[in-house]
C-alpha cells in the first residue's frame, strides 16, 4: 500500500451525484416507483376494458315499435 500514488480524477469519469443528475443511473426508490405507477396504469386500463366490455351489453329503451319496446345502443364518445 505505500507504493500507491493518487495520481488525480480519470478523465471523462462521472460520480453517482452526476450520473444520477445526468439520467444515466436511476435510484431503486425511483425504479419501484415506476413499477407501482405501471401496475395501476394497467389496473386501471383492464377496469376501463371491463367497463367498456359492460357498457356494450347495456341496452336503452327507445319507445314501442309495433306495441313491443324497440332497443338501441348509444353511440360510444370518447374523449
Amino acid at each position: 500500500m505505500n507504493e500507491l500514488e493518487y495520481a488525480g480524477k480519470i478523465k471523462g469519469m462521472k460520480t453517482l451525484k452526476q450520473m444520477i443528475e445526468s439520467k444515466d443511473v436511476v435510484p431503486a426508490s425511483q425504479l419501484a416507483k415506476n413499477k407501482a405507477a405501471a401496475e395501476a396504469q394497467e389496473k386501471a386500463f383492464e377496469e376501463a376494458a371491463r367497463s367498456e366490455e359492460s357498457h356494450r351489453k347495456t341496452k336503452i329503451s327507445t319507445g314501442k315499435v309495433e306495441g313491443r319496446d324497440h332497443w338501441t345502443r348509444e353511440p360510444y364518445i370518447g374523449d
